[in-house]
């Protein structure tokens, strides 16, 4: 058996969608999509699958044919669809790797704040005076890497949460609940629409040995919490506002980032009732924080 082949493409977005088709029809066993400029897409709307403009198109394939077949079933499958997309003349060799330590490596410690977040697997020391954080990347978002969830982890480990309930609303792996319960919150509780993002949160905390309530949206609790932190987009931050403003308690902490910074004013228009703390911006991202009053 002959190792991956990849054929790339280029193709404009509104041609994308048959182009996988295609694709998959020809034996493909995976199609990747790549941003072939710097056009970034920060909030879809809700059940959409936006492409960008021009789109990066690559295709996996791992069987016997030679090239020359692979390429000639390809072009005619775009003759027949009408596609006019311009195909290499060659594939290009993938090199058989040790995928899973590829992959595995791609996530090393990182000091945030009071907290040295890990994978799990990983041995290196840990360094003096930190709170260690076990984390395994999974399907839902939040490894801390990205900028808007270390500006939440440094809110959190700035602040006093001994004995506090806490609510990390959109969970997705369950870092900032995690976070909060490492800094002795007494009760935590993670939210999400995504079932995968529970069970993710879930498996967080136990590498963590905390335990932490984990809810589906719909089941949206109606006691406030001493701090709730909501690492989401801009437009639910704002469509939310009504939700996230009673789930905090008078006189309780409202933590808010997955905004960009030109998005700051328009979401903290949306919490009239909430006395904002200065904003936090790192890599073009803000983070939002404030009390309710009581």
């Amino acid at each position: 058996m002959t190792g991956f082949r990849q054929v790339s493409v280029l193709a404009a977005g509104n041609q994308v969608e048959l182009l996988e088709e295609l694709l998959f029809l020809a034996d493909a066993q995976a199609v990747t999509l790549v941003d072939h400029g710097d056009a970034p897409i920060f909030e879809p709307p809700l059940g959409s699958h936006p492409v960008w403009p021009q789109t990066q198109v690559q295709a996996l394939f791992h069987d016997e044919r030679p090239e020359s077949e692979i390429l000639s079933d390809l072009a005619t499958y775009f003759q027949r669809a009408n596609l006019l997309i311009e195909l290499p003349s060659h594939l290009t060799i993938v090199p058989d790797q040790d995928w899973v330590r590829i992959s595995l490596d791609q996530f090393q410690p990182i000091h945030i704040g009071k907290f040295w977040v890990k994978p799990s697997w990983n041995e290196d020391p840990i360094p003096e005076g930190l709170t260690t954080l076990n984390l395994d990347p999974g399907l839902a978002f939040g490894t801390g890497m990205h900028p808007t969830t270390q500006l939440c982890l440094e809110w959190l480990s700035n602040h006093q949460l001994s004995g506090k309930t806490v609510m990390d609303f959109g969970c997705g792996s369950g870092i900032l609940a995690v976070a909060a319960g490492c800094m002795g919150a007494s009760q935590v509780t993670g939210l999400d629409i995504d079932p995968q993002a529970l069970i993710a949160t879930s498996h967080n905390a136990s590498l963590n040995q905390l335990p932490v309530q984990t809810l589906l949206a719909e089941d949206t609790p109606s006691q406030p919490f001493d701090v709730v932190v909501a690492n989401i987009l801009a437009n639910p931050l704002i469509e939310l506002s009504a939700t996230l403003t009673g789930l905090t308690q008078p006189g309780g902490h409202i933590v808010m980032a997955g905004l960009l910074d030109e998005q700051a004013d328009q979401v903290k228009a949306a919490y009239p009732s909430i006395l904002f703390d200065q904003d936090v911006s790192k890599d073009g991202w803000t983070r939002l924080s404030g009390r309710r009053p009581e």
